[in-house]
């Protein structure tokens, strides 16, 4: 595998860093796009680069505004989510430079499963899309949901869109792999907080996705987490049922945690993923 660095020029201009793992085989299948999640960064996308390179893939990623290395000043900050949709645009352009005639998929995960299936439903010619526990709705018993509720009941996104509010993520919630839990609860750039801006963007954006399923017109692959604990599993099959494409496919993994990608039993996961992706390369 060979893994490289750079930078693109997202939305209005700005700089954001990539980073990609290309396959050293002969034949290229085809390109990924990996989304990570809310909080974290796209080293996270490591482990299922690893494994995808080894079957002839390449793989792209990049840092979602507000979080690390495209933080800028207000680490935990979005204006919008039309920005983040733009910049995948955009970083889509400097792929296909790359992939020529190949396919390019797109793969996210929570929050940027979220990110992932809205992409997908404004631009049906996409390949097809891979997302693993989608971010459609919060966990209500979480406590930074809770506080996410009760801060977006007031005008405060629209006066202060930039206050922070603390949105920490129990790291044992995300995988039951010992390892990568540690390399998780030591990650000191993973994020702590979110704005109110972008707290009441997240929002309004789980609202859209959930009543646009049926506007949903490429090939996708929803797998979800059984034993998930961030997110309403309920709402990914809802929203898999709503979709009226027939190159549709779901399925749930039974106790597993939130990070499917990550969890001890990642290698049926990955099988499923590369089933799917060699089923859709013509």
């Amino acid at each position: 595998m060979i893994h490289q660095t750079g930078y693109f020029e997202g939305r209005e201009t700005r700089k954001l860093f990539y980073q990609c793992w290309k396959s050293e085989s002969e034949e290229i299948k085809a390109y990924i796009i990996a989304i990570h999640g809310w909080g974290t960064h796209s080293d996270r996308m490591k482990l299922p680069a690893d494994f995808l390179t080894e079957m002839g893939y390449n793989v792209y990623a990049f840092d979602l505004r507000g979080h690390w290395r495209n933080a800028g000043d207000s680490p935990g900050h979005i204006d919008s989510m039309d920005h983040i949709q733009k910049d995948i645009v955009l970083f889509n352009d400097l792929v296909k430079k790359e992939a020529g005639e190949r396919k390019i998929f797109l793969i996210g995960h929570s929050f940027g499963g979220l990110v992932s299936l809205i992409y997908a439903i404004n631009h049906p010619g996409l390949d097809g899309v891979i997302v693993s526990s989608p971010l459609l709705e919060l966990k209500i018993e979480l406590s930074f949901a809770k506080k996410l509720g009760k801060k977006l009941a007031k005008p405060l996104s629209k006066l202060s869109p930039t206050k922070m509010m603390s949105m920490e993520i129990d790291q044992n919630l995300l995988t039951s792999d010992l390892k990568i839990l540690r390399k998780h609860i030591s990650d000191d750039k993973k994020l702590e907080q979110i704005s109110l801006r972008s707290a009441a963007e997240l929002e309004q954006s789980m609202k859209w996705a959930r009543g646009s399923a049926d506007k949903l017109l490429c090939p996708v692959f929803i797998m979800q987490a059984g034993n998930d604990k961030l997110v309403e599993k309920s709402v990914s099959k809802e929203f898999y049922e709503e979709i009226r494409y027939k190159d549709k496919y779901y399925k749930e993994y039974p106790d597993f945690l939130h990070e499917l990608w990550n969890e001890k039993g990642r290698a049926q996961v990955y099988r499923d993923m590369y089933v799917w992706l060699e089923k859709h390369l013509k």
